[in-house]
């Protein structure tokens, strides 16, 4: 049923998805999705969890024991990897994300969550880096947890709509970009 969403969410986006067309694309009937799932919020749950558990695998399995700057170079090749491998994954989770803009979205507190989840390790990343003495320790890690997890979607919102936009370039780029932020100690960067 997950994987049925996850195609209609990538074919027929948020309104098309319902737990009646899911339903008949798996086989089974609106009342089993509603029983698994509760509801359409439920579901997207779901369906997000399926997603965020396929990227943690990749990245778990990309960091070992890397911590600071070792840890963001190998999540930004990670991502980019995962991101090409699992296409239909990235469109359905920025789909998600996006519904949970909407003032009315059921789904805002489900995405909050696995967001801040996500930010939470990379804050630990540079707290590691920090412990290391790599990162200076001014830079604030939540920060810098928040502008990574900003850039890798917004670097993915725009590939997913621009079919000529260079995503390989444009990680590398990043991957730069976050290494001399991560490094580079400045007298203006103050704790908040």
């Amino acid at each position: 049923m997950i994987e049925a969403a996850i195609e209609l969410l990538n074919t027929a986006g948020i309104q098309g998805t319902t737990l009646v067309a899911i339903g008949d694309k798996a086989g089974y009937s609106r009342g089993l999705v509603s029983h698994h799932f509760g509801s359409k919020a439920g579901l997207f749950r779901a369906v997000l969890k399926r997603i965020t558990a396929s990227w943690t695998a990749d990245l778990v399995e990309a960091l070992g024991d890397n911590t600071g700057v070792a840890a963001f170079t190998a999540a930004i090749d990670a991502h980019l990897a995962h991101v090409l491998r699992h296409p239909e994954y990235i469109r359905a989770q920025n789909i998600l994300w996006g519904a949970a803009l909407d003032p009315a979205s059921e789904f805002k507190p489900n995405a909050a969550e696995f967001m801040r989840i996500q930010r939470k390790s990379v804050a630990e990343w540079v707290r590691g880096g920090q412990e290391k003495g790599e990162i200076p320790p001014q830079i604030n890690p939540e920060r810098i947890a928040e502008q990574y997890y900003g850039g890798l979607i917004g670097i993915n919102s725009q590939w997913l709509v621009s079919p000529d936009f260079d995503l390989a370039a444009a990680y590398e780029d990043f991957k730069r970009n976050q290494v001399r932020l991560l490094g580079a100690p400045s007298t203006e960067m103050e704790p908040n």
